[in-house]
């Protein structure tokens, strides 16, 4: 990504974090989107064909999610739990695309097989360890979260699994913390600064996995011209 969409990508994410203390307020979904839209911008112009696509679904799949969250209508939790789950099924799709067409990393990006189990069984335990604890206080929602933890250990696994990237991977375990602590504020008691970590995270994380999955992708293209 180069220099000035990354200053502008981190500028809007540090304006929407500054204005947390003020949440909620007038139209708030739309300074918690924009650093989602620079990314899927940044994407669209950089790809083509089948990875545009899909890191575009991905990305945008979050924007919905981000401002169905921000909006608080009825419904609006279960929504935005579904436009996260079809971001992360779709993430885990571009994983898969990455392996097929890539086959393999750059040497500097490869991760032993066993830092890879070691990474794998951490996302694992903690998926269980998350579920146990919040399963209970889910309620009506227990199938939706069910299914949703469910998917974001996919995500995540299948990232170290299936991409080997150290970018990418360092995204998707970013995505499962910011998921931990939004579903700790949710369903249990917040933690403090709750809003602030589940976004920095959050910000953390989709920036992480736009720029390694564009990088991957481009680089296997250079590598064909």
């Amino acid at each position: 990504m180069n220099v000035r969409a990354t200053i502008i990508f981190i500028s809007l994410a540090l304006f929407y974090l500054a204005t947390l203390p003020l949440t909620p307020y007038v139209a708030q979904f739309l300074p918690k989107a924009l650093p989602i839209g620079v990314l899927a911008v940044f994407a669209y112009t950089k790809l083509s064909a089948m990875p545009r696509y899909l890191v575009l679904m991905a990305l945008l799949s979050s924007l919905a999610g981000d401002i169905s969250l921000a909006l608080h209508f009825p419904e609006s939790f279960i929504i935005g739990l579904s436009c996260f789950f079809v971001a992360h099924l779709t993430y885990a799709m571009c994983f898969a695309l990455m392996h097929h067409r890539l086959q393999k990393t750059p040497d500097d990006s490869i991760i032993s097989r066993k830092t890879k189990w070691f990474v794998s069984i951490i996302i694992a335990s903690f998926a269980a360890m998350m579920a146990v604890h919040i399963l209970p206080a889910s309620k009506a929602l227990f199938y939706p979260v069910v299914a949703y933890i469910s998917v974001i250990t996919l995500m995540g696994v299948s990232a170290v699994w299936l991409t080997q990237a150290k970018l990418i991977v360092t995204g998707a375990l970013l995505f499962v913390i910011s998921d931990a602590i939004l579903a700790q504020s949710v369903f249990k008691t917040p933690l403090p600064l709750s809003a602030f970590w589940v976004m920095t995270t959050y910000y953390g994380a989709q920036y992480c996995l736009t720029v390694g999955l564009v990088g991957a992708f481009l680089g296997k293209e250079n590598r064909q011209d």
